[in-house]
């Protein structure tokens, strides 16, 4: 049963994964190819696309060969995880084969002699609603206090061990002695896990906008939409998180079967990865699927800075002040590397992870 499990667990993850990376050339704004700069018009170049149905061709024959390899072993649970890095690894090499195209095709056509570049600002911008209210996450915290109180009201009641690591099918594979360390364990987890959606919701109210300025205005209602989208994604997700990890401390303390808790967990799974595909084909990155009505100067294009995007994903750029920008290949922001608070900011939640590693450690 368990090796079943992780199989079909396999494929919930990775066949969504699978599509996502597969059409994300069409995910992207328009105004970007393979992480590399272009003008929107061009699209709809022939060449672009037919390199888009290569890339396409080239990951969909990745993903069929991890799946291949996945039913060929004799040991489902390992092979998970190790195909899955695997297959991502790959795309990459697949992307940045088709980004170094890119760039020399760029090169040759000089679409930019005749183009007026532009950096757009709407001062407006950030008087729109980009984000939904930290408030609603009021609810985890509520959930994350409720597992506390839960815990050590029914202490007397809970087995000297409890379950504190499991496998993907649920069952536990470490035990622990009872005690307050191994009851916070969980809730712990729970309010950290809180913290960082705060953070990214934060984040995505505050991050740099792209505004096209070839139609501002729509670009900067697009922009809006797809912040207010992606935030109510995180906090419902957020929360949703936090809900069944309660869930999984009650399932801790007093043994529940680990198949109960395995299909809770793949539902769990499904409902995170289908919003994460709805919203990712519906909106695109940056709103670029979202249609609006729009006039267009096709004199003016976006500021060719591919200079500050080092192999057309990671962002450098010390001029900018913006810690966050919007990626260039896939769905989201990113840091500003060059930036020392971004680095400050990464290296923080490692630290906090660590110390709760060591505070929750045997």
């Amino acid at each position: 049963m368990s090796s079943l499990f992780t199989f079909i667990l396999f494929l919930i993850v990775f066949i969504p994964i699978a599509l996502i990376q597969t059409c994300m050339p069409i995910l992207t704004r328009r105004t970007e190819s393979f992480g590399v700069a272009i003008p929107a018009e061009q699209f709809h170049n022939p060449t672009l696309k037919q390199m888009r149905k290569t890339y396409a061709t080239g990951s969909l024959m990745l993903a069929i060969v991890a799946l291949v390899l996945m039913l060929l072993t004799r040991n489902w649970m390992p092979a998970f995880p190790i195909l899955l890095l695997a297959y991502l690894v790959s795309s990459f090499f697949v992307y940045y084969y088709f980004h170094r195209k890119m760039k020399a095709f760029k090169a040759e056509q000089n679409w930019y002699i005749e183009k007026k570049q532009a950096v757009t600002v709407d001062t407006s911008f950030r008087s729109q609603k980009l984000t939904y209210s930290n408030g609603w996450f009021v609810i985890g915290l509520c959930l994350s206090v409720a597992t506390i109180i839960f815990s050590f009201a029914v202490y007397d009641k809970i087995p000297s061990r409890i379950p504190m690591k499991f496998a993907l099918d649920g069952t536990a594979t470490r035990w622990a002695d009872k005690n307050v360390r191994t009851l916070l364990y969980i809730p712990i987890i729970q309010l950290y896990l809180l913290g960082l959606f705060i953070f990214v919701n934060v984040m995505i109210g505050r991050a740099k906008a792209v505004i096209d300025p070839d139609a501002p205005e729509a670009s900067a209602q697009r922009n809006a939409i797809f912040r207010r989208r992606w935030s109510a994604f995180m906090i419902t997700m957020g929360t949703l998180l936090i809900l069944m990890m309660g869930l999984t401390q009650v399932s801790m303390l007093f043994n529940v079967h680990p198949e109960v808790m395995g299909v809770l967990h793949i539902i769990f799974v499904v409902i995170v990865i289908m919003g994460t595909i709805i919203l990712s084909f519906t909106t695109g990155q940056g709103g670029s699927r979202i249609k609006l009505p729009a006039k267009t100067n096709a004199t003016l294009v976006n500021r060719n800075d591919d200079r500050y995007w080092k192999l057309g994903v990671f962002y450098f750029n010390k001029e900018d002040p913006a810690l966050f920008v919007e990626k260039r290949f896939g769905i989201g922001w990113t840091n500003n590397f060059a930036h020392p608070l971004s680095w400050l900011i990464i290296i923080g939640f490692i630290v906090i992870i660590i110390l709760i590693g060591w505070f929750l450690g045997d």
